[in-house]
C-alpha cells in the first residue's frame, strides 16, 4: 500500500538533499512519485516505509507520514503511544503555533521527554502536518568524524556526506557494495551501517590497514578491506558503488591523473555490475564524466568547496 510521506530537507549542499531523499525512496519502491510544493519540502507517494527512509537520511530534518485526516491519525495512537509537538518555520518571524490545536484531536498521551513519535508542523507557503520519529533519525555523526577515528588522513570525508553518497547508490541491505578507493574507510563505514556487504580497495597498504582499523573500531562487518587496483578490479559482481576519486597532493595516484583513473575504472565497473545498478563518482568539476561503457549519466550535483575547488557528484546507471 502506498503511503503519502513528507521529507523536510536540510537546506544545505545545494541539490544533494532532494536527490538523496528521492534515491532512498526509490531504493525501496522504484514506482515512488514525488512533488516539491516549495523549497525544502518533498512529498512522496510510495510503498517505502518513511521511517525506514528517515533512518538512512543524512540531509533531512524530519521524515514521516503526512497527517491528512485527524480521525485516521487518532486510530494510530490507540495503544497509548506517547507524542510531542514540534514545528519548523520555513519563513522567519511567524507567530508561535498552539500545540493543542494540532494535538487535541489525536487522543494521544503527551510526553515531552520520552515520546514514541512527534507530530511535526512545517509552515511555509502552506502548512504540512506529519507523524515523525526523530529518535529513528539520530545518526551520531559526531562520533564518526575523521579525527575521532583510530586512523586519520587529511583526505577523509565526513560521515554525513559519505552517507549521502551511499544513499545515491541505491544500495539495499544485503547488497554487495564496492568502495574502490577506500582511503580511511569513510564511505565503507556508512555503507556497512545501512546494512550493505562492503568490499573496500586501496593501492596503499597504509590505507588498507587504516580503513580496516576504523571499520573495526565502529564494530562494522565487511566482506573485505584489501589491497587492490581499482583499474583492474579483482571482483566479478557488485550491486552498488560509491567513491571519491583520488586527486590532489594528499592522495596517492601512483603517477596517474584522475582522468586516467576514471577512464580505466568505468569499464571495470561495467564488467561487474548488472543492468539497473548504480555507481556514484565524486570528482573535481574540471573532470567531465560522460558515461559510456554501458553506463549513462542520470544525475550531476556540484558542491562548492572553496574558490579553487568545486566537486561534482556524477550518478551513473548501468543500462
Amino acid at each position: 500500500m502506498k503511503n503519502r510521506s513528507l521529507v523536510l530537507l536540510s537546506g544545505e549542499q545545494g541539490s544533494l538533499p532532494e536527490a538523496e531523499a528521492r534515491s532512498v525512496f526509490l531504493t525501496y519502491d522504484d514506482g515512488s512519485r514525488f512533488e516539491v510544493p516549495e523549497k525544502r519540502v518533498l512529498l512522496c507517494e510510495s510503498e517505502a516505509d518513511p521511517f525506514r527512509v528517515g533512518a538512512r537520511m543524512a540531509y533531512a530534518r524530519r521524515t514521516g507520514l503526512v497527517i491528512e485526516d485527524s480521525a485516521e491519525a487518532a486510530s494510530f495512537f490507540k495503544g497509548h503511544k506517547k507524542v510531542r509537538f514540534e514545528h519548523f518555520d520555513l519563513f522567519p518571524r511567524l507567530p508561535p503555533p498552539d500545540p493543542e490545536e494540532y494535538l487535541g484531536g489525536l487522543q494521544a498521551e503527551v510526553d515531552l521527554e520520552d515520546p514514541d513519535f512527534e507530530v511535526t508542523l512545517i509552515r511555509g507557503k502552506n502548512e504540512y502536518l506529519a507523524l515523525t520519529d526523530p529518535g529513528g533519525m539520530s545518526q551520531a555523526w559526531s562520533t564518526r568524524r575523521p579525527r575521532k577515528r583510530p586512523f586519520f588522513h587529511p583526505s577523509a570525508i565526513f560521515p554525513k556526506f559519505s552517507r549521502a553518497l551511499v544513499n545515491l547508490s541505491r544500495c539495499r541491505e544485503g547488497d554487495v557494495f564496492l568502495e574502490p578507493f577506500a582511503g580511511t574507510g569513510s564511505i565503507a563505514i556508512e555503507a556497512s551501517i545501512v546494512g550493505a556487504k562492503v568490499i573496500a580497495l586501496d593501492l596503499m597498504d597504509k590505507m588498507v590497514k587504516g580503513a580496516s582499523a576504523n571499520m573495526t573500531h565502529f564494530g562494522q562487518d565487511w566482506l573485505g578491506v584489501v589491497r587492490g587496483d581499482a583499474t583492474r578490479l579483482p571482483l566479478r559482481q557488485v550491486d552498488a558503488v560509491a567513491t571519491d576519486l583520488p586527486y590532489g597532493r594528499v592522495s596517492s595516484t601512483r603517477g596517474k591523473t584522475t582522468g586516467e583513473i576514471l577512464k580505466s575504472l568505468v569499464p571495470e565497473l561495467a564488467r561487474g555490475m548488472d543492468s539497473g545498478s548504480t555507481a556514484v563518482l565524486m570528482h573535481p568539476d574540471t573532470l567531465k564524466v560522460k558515461g559510456g561503457d554501458g553506463f549513462r549519466v542520470v544525475e550531476e550535483h556540484d558542491l562548492h568547496v572553496h574558490k579553487l575547488l568545486t566537486r561534482t557528484i556524477t550518478v551513473l546507471r548501468r543500462e
